[in-house]
């Protein structure tokens, strides 16, 4: 089994990534696996306690297959470069990075979305946090794009970042990832 690993944070916007661990960690192919700056309980945005279960010292890139990284508001004040290595380290080795809110922020400011199609919250979002940045005119107004390796999606598409998630890591075939979408996506189609 590949483990899909879920940075978990004070203040992590616990609703962005629930649909895309929770199909995940149903496959036989994935574990999912919580991954902090350091071993200390965190509590979610909405009030969940998680205690991490591996510190990002401590990631198995060898048996690694995404790394997820959810929204909050510590993306926005603080640059987080603890976590600059970590990013590098999956995209040289070709593994996916699923960046949802605020994270696209950080993907901005650290250069890794100078070559790739990417969203946000908005374009002046991340200008306003950012300032210009090299790839801001690769900017695609969609709710959630993957590019090479690389997804990022705004905060109120849990959804499709799910559909993209899953659909990098072939959790689902093409036909049944379209029929898990519509099903979530349009309820009275279900009827």
């Amino acid at each position: 089994m590949r483990t899909a690993y879920l940075l978990v944070f004070n203040g992590l916007s616990d609703w962005e990534p629930g649909l895309a661990v929770a199909e995940i960690n149903k496959s036989r192919d994935y574990t999912v696996k919580t991954v902090g700056f350091n071993e200390d309980t965190i509590v979610t945005m909405g009030g969940v306690s998680i205690i991490p279960d591996c510190t990002i010292d401590e990631i198995d890139y060898s048996n690694a297959a995404i790394i997820i990284l959810p929204g909050g508001e510590m993306w926005e004040n603080d640059p987080v470069t603890d976590l600059v290595p970590v990013v590098e380290k999956f995209i040289k080795k070709g593994i996916p990075v699923a960046a949802i809110c605020g994270t696209t922020v950080f993907l901005a400011r650290h250069g890794f979305l100078e070559d790739i199609k990417h969203t946000s919250n908005g374009k002046s979002y991340l200008q306003n946090l950012v300032g210009k940045y090299k790839g801001n005119d690769l900017y695609v107004n969609k709710p959630s794009v993957s590019d090479n390796g690389i997804i990022t999606a705004n905060g109120i598409a849990s959804l499709e970042f799910a559909r993209d998630v899953l659909g990098e890591l072939g959790v689902y075939d093409k036909d049944t990832l379209n029929v898990w979408y519509d099903f979530f996506k349009n309820p009275q189609l279900n009827e």
